[in-house]
């Protein structure tokens, strides 16, 4: 895989990872309600969960394109399409949601529900695993094993830092993360990008 399909996944995965949703609240809230290092291991849950679904998708896309070689370009010029929606949607939604501040000192550390915590709001996303298979439904013909196995352990470590950097940073008092002034920049850039990613894939898959 070429540095260029790499920068198209990495860019891609960080304008979907720092976009608000399930797992950017699910570390708000946890932040303010379980503590710093309960937080901390939800956010290695969700990178597990990341890097469950990647794997999930290359390897069912493989499989699909295999047994029916086809359907590739449905398949990319779909993905490509939702991607477009996604990011048009984005702009066009203005909601906020709000985060209820509860006193988190001296709360008992839960390795197993913290973890399960992150691992399960990240899995029962449905919008995540539909995002994977648009994103990789492009290129995933110029995609050796090896290439899968490393996109899905970056995918994996860098959903982990993200969080555990705005876990920290949430901890130490930078709470403009929960302003709706930031989220709403956050929003504009990640769907302004996935209009622009939609595009380039849907061109890629056409030329």
């Amino acid at each position: 895989m070429s540095f260029s399909f790499f920068f198209y996944l990495a860019f891609a995965h960080l304008v979907a990872v720092i976009s608000p949703g399930p797992d950017f609240f699910y570390i708000l809230r946890s932040s303010f309600e379980n503590g710093l290092k309960n937080t901390l291991i939800s956010a290695v849950g969700i990178g597990t969960g990341v890097l469950l679904q990647c794997i999930f998708c290359l390897f069912a896309l493989t499989y699909l394109y295999d047994e029916i070689p086809q359907i590739y370009l449905l398949i990319g010029t779909v993905g490509a399409g939702y991607l477009f929606y996604i990011g048009l949607v984005g702009l066009r939604n203005n909601s906020h949601e709000s985060i209820t501040i509860k006193d988190s000192i001296n709360k008992r550390l839960d390795i197993l529900k913290s973890f399960f915590g992150g691992l399960f709001v990240n899995l029962l996303n449905v919008k995540a695993i539909v995002f994977f298979v648009s994103l990789f439904g492009g290129i995933i013909n110029v995609m050796t094993l090896s290439d899968m196995v490393a996109t899905s352990l970056y995918f994996f470590l860098a959903t982990a830092l993200w969080f555990i950097i705005l876990s920290i940073s949430l901890a130490y008092g930078k709470k403009f993360f929960i302003s709706e002034k930031f989220q709403k920049i956050i929003k504009q850039f990640s769907s302004l990008s996935l209009m622009i990613i939609g595009v380039a894939l849907g061109v890629y898959v056409w030329t």
